[in-house]
């Protein structure tokens, strides 16, 4: 039963990007802890952590968004009864803030859930744009 619930939760999160690519990241926030350790790292800053600084990161990217579409990849989940991840390609069509057209983006996430309470939360998200092999030379401070 944990892996039926996990995945009702990681479906739920998905449906809040819908309103992210919208410019709105409240849904999105709905899914994540409350918790002072809940943690996000994302492509367009440093790494977040505690609750206050994850907002502001949600709600400063969400900005950037207008309108857009996202599917989803899925390369690998697992759930216990109070933890669990999934590893996937988000690929989204998006029209930033005052754009014309929608744009291909493509994100490499790993989110980590666990149960609070009697629903599932985001512990961790994290997000970037590495989908293909890169040089050793890109992890070379400049």
């Amino acid at each position: 039963m944990p892996q039926a619930d996990f995945r009702a939760a990681v479906e739920a999160y998905r449906q809040a990007l819908n309103a992210f690519f919208t410019g709105d990241g409240r849904p999105v926030l709905e899914h994540f802890s409350r918790r002072d350790d809940v943690t996000l790292a994302n492509p367009l800053g440093p790494p977040r952590v505690g609750r206050a600084e994850v907002e502001k990161a949600v709600e400063a990217v969400a900005a950037n968004f207008a309108d857009g579409s996202v599917r989803f990849d899925d390369l690998s989940s697992y759930a216990t009864e109070d933890l669990g991840y999934v590893f996937y390609l988000e690929r989204a069509e998006v029209r930033f803030a005052g754009g014309d057209e929608l744009v291909p983006s493509t994100l490499r996430v790993t989110m980590i859930f666990r149960r609070e309470e009697a629903t599932w939360k985001v512990a961790h998200r994290h997000a970037d744009p590495i989908t293909a092999a890169q040089p050793i030379s890109t992890i070379i401070d400049t």
